[in-house]
């Protein structure tokens, strides 16, 4: 569970602030006149196997709060982001969301991932606020629940892209190696549909149970039946044994499609240099073609020193700017008008605008909007969910990722319909 060690200090341009208690749990009242800040909550594994990926996240919402208020905040209120820590377990994201809501009187939670999204929703739900979530896992696809926003696509779109690229390279048999967590093994059905719709066999389905010694036994299922590639994902743990004795039982050379999980330096330094940059591929979900991906690499480059975006901040960026910009076109951040909000300033129809600025100087004029993200359209679906493209990488021997193909959402939507 939570404990008090773990707790994050305040981040934000607020530290001079007093944080004092806006009428949280989503009934704060939008004509407040005391323009007190108004407290959003990140929640992510910022310890633990996946911290990497939680601190990527955290970099994205901050940047979009940093934005926000440097053109006055929402409705004069300046935002406030407090961050705590999930270690990527339902319990902890628990515990940690129940402080944010009870506590902080967050008026929206933001960034949990696929594995400790469903442990919070109902918190949120019970809160009266959004939750604007990443990852992909498959389970909610048909999330039926007006509070949930995914700002990243789906494990059903990532599993399409991931078989399009075995489709065009000619592997027509491939193995499957995921990992026996429920947010891994959600990615299983969508890669055996997409696969069989391009028409490709699977020759091999074995699940990796994190935390063994050894993965000898699974090595010698996944590479049996000389696949032509291995197609899946586990943590990274993992992998650096996996791969270290696929590469001792001669097996490395058999290329491998990996997930957006791998995008890491966390994951290069579990199974080194030499294994990543080998024939693995990672499908990840990309700027490319992006309205909101100028100015987001503009302010990734300037706050890193690199034009190359830490996993998930990209998404935790668009959901802060999605937020806010629905605020302001509801002109209140109150359930159910933030609802109504976040879908008007983000799908069509509308003028298309790729940064708050931007955005927000269109609303002022009475303009009605339609938020392009950064890595998706930000348009949601009946379900609020997204789609957008996916690029597929590789690792070069200096631990970098390239870019090696491209798919849009238009492209694996028709290959797959």
């Amino acid at each position: 569970m939570r404990s008090l060690s773990l707790r994050r200090l305040r981040v934000g341009a607020l530290a001079s602030v007093a944080v004092v208690g806006i009428a949280g749990c989503g009934a704060a009242a939008a004509s407040s006149s005391a323009k007190q800040p108004l407290t959003l909550g990140f929640l992510g594994a910022l310890t633990g196997a996946r911290a990497s990926l939680g601190q990527g996240m955290e970099l994205g919402a901050q940047l979009a709060v940093d934005q926000v208020n440097s053109h006055g905040g929402v409705m004069g209120h300046k935002l406030l982001l407090v961050a705590e820590d999930t270690a990527s377990d339902p319990a902890d994201a628990v515990a940690a969301a129940d402080f944010e809501i009870n506590s902080d009187h967050v008026v929206a939670i933001i960034g949990p991932t696929a594995n400790t999204t469903a442990s919070v929703l109902p918190l949120a739900i019970k809160a009266n606020i959004p939750e604007l979530m990443f990852g992909g896992g498959a389970i909610f696809d048909q999330q039926s629940s007006p509070y949930f926003f995914r700002l990243s696509p789906s494990d059903t779109e990532q599993a399409q892209a991931m078989a399009y690229f075995a489709h065009i390279k000619g592997w027509n048999k491939v193995a499957l190696a995921v990992g026996e967590a429920p947010a891994s093994q959600s990615l299983v059905p969508p890669l055996e549909a997409s696969l069989k719709r391009m028409g490709i066999t699977i020759v091999a389905n074995v699940g990796m149970t994190a935390g063994q010694s050894s993965y000898r036994s699974e090595v010698q299922q996944v590479y049996a039946n000389h696949p032509q590639a291995v197609l899946g994902q586990f943590n990274n743990t993992t992998a650096g044994i996996f791969f270290g004795q696929a590469s001792q039982a001669g097996d490395a050379s058999v290329p491998f499609i990996g997930t957006n999980l791998w995008y890491s330096s966390a994951w290069v330094s579990a199974v080194g240099k030499s294994i990543a940059s080998g024939p693995v591929y990672l499908t990840n979900s990309s700027t490319t073609g992006m309205i909101g991906a100028e100015e987001f690499i503009k302010l990734i480059q300037s706050k890193t020193g690199s034009p190359v975006p830490p996993n998930g901040a990209g998404f935790m960026y668009d959901a802060v700017t999605a937020w806010a910009l629905g605020a302001d076109a509801a002109k209140s951040w109150s359930w159910p008008k933030i609802e109504g909000g976040i879908l008007t300033a983000s799908n069509p129809p509308g003028t298309q605008c790729g940064s708050y600025a931007t955005c927000y100087a269109l609303l002022k004029q009475g303009t009605k909007i339609n938020f392009e993200g950064s890595q998706s359209t930000v348009d949601f679906n009946k379900y609020h969910n997204v789609f957008g493209p996916f690029a597929v990488l590789r690792y070069n021997a200096q631990g970098t990722p390239v870019t090696v193909d491209n798919f849009t959402a238009p492209q694996l939507q028709a290959a797959f319909k």
